[in-house]
């Protein structure tokens, strides 16, 4: 797992998806920013909140995209005029490929 991942964590009573912010020096721990939130496994948007995990709490998330997902972020990037983050979808597009 990289900084910057996402990620289902547990935290507290919940399971929360969130993406990895920074790891402890020992590695057996892992502060993530909470996004959403799974309550009976409903998600529930809240208000993005940091929290440290323990790895063993910690699953990767799959963050791979379909075709069309490229197509309609690559087609937002050029309306933006965000020429890096063109190439980097681009790029992450043909790897995926």
């Amino acid at each position: 797992m990289n900084i910057g991942d996402w990620v289902l964590a547990a935290s507290g009573k919940y399971w929360y998806m969130s993406y990895i912010d920074s790891f402890s020096r020992d590695s057996e721990t892992v502060h993530v920013t909470k996004i959403t939130r799974f309550v009976e496994g409903i998600p529930e948007n809240i208000k993005p909140a940091p929290a440290t995990c323990s790895m063993r709490l910690i699953i990767p998330l799959d963050s791979s995209l379909m075709k069309e997902d490229y197509d309609e972020l690559i087609d937002l990037a050029i309306i933006t005029a965000d020429k890096e983050w063109f190439s980097e979808l681009r790029e992450r597009m043909l790897q995926d490929a």
